[in-house]
């Protein structure tokens, strides 16, 4: 559901989330350190039979929903699910200061508005949305990818995958290693702008590290 919340909104799930049900937490628990996660969001089904619960995502933005079942119906056999059947106005951009942040971007103008724009590297439209846009994101296997295996990279950068580990194991050992992270058993290398258009997929070796060549900076996820 996470996920599904993720591509129709437009965000890219860069941050940690939970969802709350019946006074529950459901959310990640290899990455909680709190330990107030009940149970895990990788493994557990919304189990209440309750028609609204809440979900938070960017606990610094702290992006609170409301989440309501308003009717169930039966599966269409034809139809691929999950699919969006309707919906109203853009998602506010990731990380931008919640609330206060996104009130500042929609009422900005001159050149506070050209510095948004600058920032985002579009001009925000909170009034953009279409269902096939947001269907095409749900039909999309590589929108919200949390970053590249080492077998992605090998293929990308033409490299056999023994290569690939001992480039990642130079950025283990070096400050890129806030770029790599452990999910699912996988070490991946963190990649905000998703999988790079044809043409530009090619890596390069830079300062004893690899790094995407003609794509912009990494992200350090919190």
């Amino acid at each position: 559901m996470h996920l599904v919340i993720q591509k129709v909104f437009g965000w890219e799930d860069y941050h940690l989330y939970d969802f709350t049900v019946d006074d529950k937490r459901i959310g990640l628990e290899e990455v909680d350190e709190s330990g107030e996660t009940d149970y895990d969001s990788n493994d557990t089904v919304i189990f209440s039979d309750k028609k609204s619960f809440s979900y938070e995502y960017d606990f610094g933005d702290g992006w609170c929903h409301t989440i309501k079942i308003v009717e169930e119906l039966d599966a269409d056999p034809n139809i691929n699910y999950p699919v969006c059947v309707g919906g109203k106005r853009a998602c506010p951009p990731e990380d931008c200061g919640g609330v206060p942040g996104y009130e500042e971007i929609i009422s900005a103008d001159g050149d506070d508005k050209k510095e948004f724009i600058d920032w985002l590297g579009y001009e925000f439209d909170p009034e953009a949305f279409t269902v096939e846009w947001a269907n095409e994101r749900l039909n999309d296997p590589d929108c919200c990818r949390k970053g590249y295996t080492v077998e992605d990279l090998a293929g990308m950068a033409g490299k056999t995958p023994a290569t690939i580990k001992k480039w990642v194991k130079k950025l283990e050992d070096n400050e890129l290693k806030d770029y790599l992270w452990k999910y699912k058993g996988k070490t991946l290398l963190l990649d905000p702008e998703g999988v790079p258009p044809p043409g530009m997929r090619t890596f390069s070796e830079h300062r004893g590290a690899m790094s995407l060549a003609k794509m912009g900076h990494l992200m350090r996820i919190h």
